[in-house]
């Protein structure tokens, strides 16, 4: 309620003395007793006025709360005729009542017919002013919830965007290499260029096919190769990524970035040691590419690996009825993709 203007407590101070002093010599210019101007503030006829106003104004907020809660936004074609002749019924027939009084007990005789039009066209246009201030300030304040809104849409897409790139890039990957690389530079130069080489087409990749929406199995599974190579160095080599998929699966499509994506988070979660090396099979099961390890976690999980995860998992559920599965069952970690087909330049599942 206090989002709008008519509610504001200087308003409802300030607007009935304001408005009712030029209602009062509004009065008088058509009274054509401009004389008593200079009784202005002296004169009672002033404050009653000024009072009157107040008593108007208030009666035509209190009615438009009401109206707030028992017909609503979406009822305002009828909202607005109903309010403007609720508001103009009830403050003009607060103001003949109170004007009755007044010249009744304070004046000693009654209104002429002269003055009562005079003051029902008044507060007629008053109702009128009153209730049009209060429907700009609510279509203004629409408006800019619209406005604030679609500002809001565009910050959460620059946020999404924002992160994406920022797991495209996978900083932890960058910087964990470039620290192998230079251990590796001073032992064997030869090894180093093709670590580089890893490196570049492992980045190459996922810059190459962040806008494309479907890749080719066979494509992700080089990707994820090329990944473990990388990653072999920092873990002394034992790691091992064994694939059983045949040529039909390899036509298979998933979303570019996933099988890198899971083979790092399952690396990061797991704990690999000389003794303890980690072997992660690769193979198609009923309407699943499914990777498989051995179940040995790390007390923490990796943050950056598992936002990365649930974003994976809603982006295959805009393309396919199945769902992304993450199981851990019989000592063995199980993440399984949903198998997208294209056929004829039509996707099915």
């Amino acid at each position: 309620m206090k989002r709008y203007f008519i509610h504001n407590a200087f308003f409802r101070l300030l607007a009935p003395i304001i408005y009712g002093a030029l209602a009062y010599l509004l009065i008088l210019l058509i009274s054509n007793n401009v004389a008593q101007v200079n009784d202005f503030f002296s004169g009672q006829e002033v404050y009653v006025c000024i009072g009157l106003v107040y008593v108007s104004l208030e009666s035509m907020r209190v009615i438009i709360v009401l109206l707030d809660k028992f017909l609503p936004e979406r009822y305002l074609s009828l909202r607005v005729p109903v309010q403007f002749l609720i508001t103009t019924v009830v403050s003009v027939g607060l103001v003949s009542l109170g004007l009755h009084l007044y010249f009744q007990y304070v004046v000693g005789f009654s209104m002429s017919g002269v003055q009562v039009l005079i003051f029902s066209i008044l507060f007629t246009v008053t109702a009128l002013l009153y209730n049009i201030l209060y429907f700009s300030n609510h279509f203004l304040q629409k408006e800019n919830t619209l406005k604030l809104n679609l500002e809001k849409q565009q910050q959460e897409v620059l946020e999404a965007e924002m992160m994406e790139f920022k797991n495209d890039v996978n900083a932890d990957l960058l910087y964990e290499s470039l620290e192998s690389l230079i251990t590796l530079m001073y032992r064997d130069v030869d090894q180093a260029e093709e670590y580089i080489d890893c490196l570049a087409s492992a980045y190459r990749y996922v810059l190459s096919n962040r806008h494309q929406e479907l890749v080719p199995v066979a494509q992700e599974l080089d990707a994820a190769k090329n990944l473990v190579k990388l990653l072999n160095e920092k873990h002394f080599g034992q790691l091992r990524l064994e694939s059983t998929l045949d040529a039909d699966d390899l036509s298979a499509m998933l979303i570019p970035g996933s099988l890198p994506i899971i083979i790092e988070s399952l690396v990061r979660n797991t704990i690999i040691s000389r003794f303890e090396p980690m072997v992660i099979r690769c193979y198609l099961e009923e309407d699943y590419i499914t990777l498989q390890s051995k179940l040995n976690d790390r007390l923490i999980v990796h943050p950056n690996t598992e936002m990365a995860l649930n974003r994976l998992q809603r982006s295959y559920a805009m393309y396919s009825d199945l769902t992304m599965i993450k199981v851990k069952a019989y000592e063995e970690n199980y993440i399984k993709l949903p198998v997208i087909r294209v056929a004829e330049e039509i996707t099915t599942y």
